[in-house]
């Protein structure tokens, strides 16, 4: 059974002892989704987003236009963002449940189990996209044969959380791919038989924890920046710069938080 709050607790308490090792972890595949936002940049770009015009409404509208080049970009930034989070995935995942890889900055294979880490991601997408498909296709349905719109919703309401449900089951598929075990699908959806309702309580925990800080960290931020520059304007801006780095560092806790916290839950499950 797993230990909601203990469960936590360990998370925290390797994320903070072990924060310098985690960055590490986290480094490559940062690195690599910063290159992606920079290829959404041009994207945007190079198809006008930042042009802007006034009309004789007085109205500030951007003229964009199609451009080849800014498609390009803007397919590459998704590729890159998705490679960064399948390195993301595995760096982590070997660092939580093997300790491997903390000790250097730059961890980035294209190997074998990458291919296999994004052949999984496709195969759960495309489980998903049938599985919406199916939910809307009888809710609409029904909505057409009953003529009630209280009961579609109740039924889309509840193809949501088959949803939730369906996700939950296979949780612990990239961890087992990242560590090579067969057919992680499978034991994936094996071992979280009776367990949905804890992993969903300790992701809310996680969840709550991390917008507790982000919502506490914005507001000192925040609050600090607005009095500076009731002095001078310029310290101002210097204080609101620092959420950048606050975002990124929320950023970073809340994934290593998750990753090690699924490790944990695995380690539990299969004791």
């Amino acid at each position: 059974m797993i230990a909601i709050v203990s469960t936590f607790k360990e998370s925290y308490k390797d994320v903070r002892e072990h924060l310098p090792q985690w960055i590490k972890v986290a480094f490559a595949p940062f690195v690599v989704w910063l290159i992606g936002l920079a290829f959404m940049g041009m994207s945007l770009y190079l198809s006008g987003e930042f042009n802007f015009t006034i009309s004789e409404e007085g109205i500030l509208q951007s003229e964009t236009e199609g451009s080849l080049a800014g498609d390009f970009f803007t397919v590459m930034h998704y590729v890159l963002e998705t490679l960064a989070a399948m390195v993301l995935y595995v760096n982590g995942f070997r660092y939580a449940a093997l300790g491997e890889g903390g000790d250097k900055w730059w961890a980035f294979a294209l190997n074998r189990r990458l291919v296999q880490m994004f052949l999984y991601y496709l195969l759960i997408v495309v489980l998903f996209i049938v599985y919406g498909g199916i939910a809307v296709g009888i809710t609409v349905g029904t909505y057409f044969l009953v003529e009630n719109i209280f009961f579609a919703g109740l039924l889309g309401v509840l193809f949501f959380a088959g949803l939730i449900y369906l996700a939950t089951r296979l949780i612990l598929t990239f961890l087992y791919v990242t560590l090579d075990q067969k057919k992680p699908l499978r034991t994936s959806w094996h071992l979280m038989k009776g367990n949905v309702l804890r992993v969903l309580g300790l992701f809310l925990l996680i969840g709550l924890v991390v917008l507790g800080v982000t919502i506490l960290g914005s507001a000192i931020i925040g609050l600090s920046g607005w009095i500076l520059s009731l002095v001078n304007v310029w310290f101002g801006d210097i204080i609101f710069s620092f959420f950048v780095p606050f975002g990124l560092f929320v950023w970073l806790v809340s994934g290593v938080l998750s990753i090690k916290a699924i490790a944990l839950v695995n380690k539990q499950l299969t004791e």
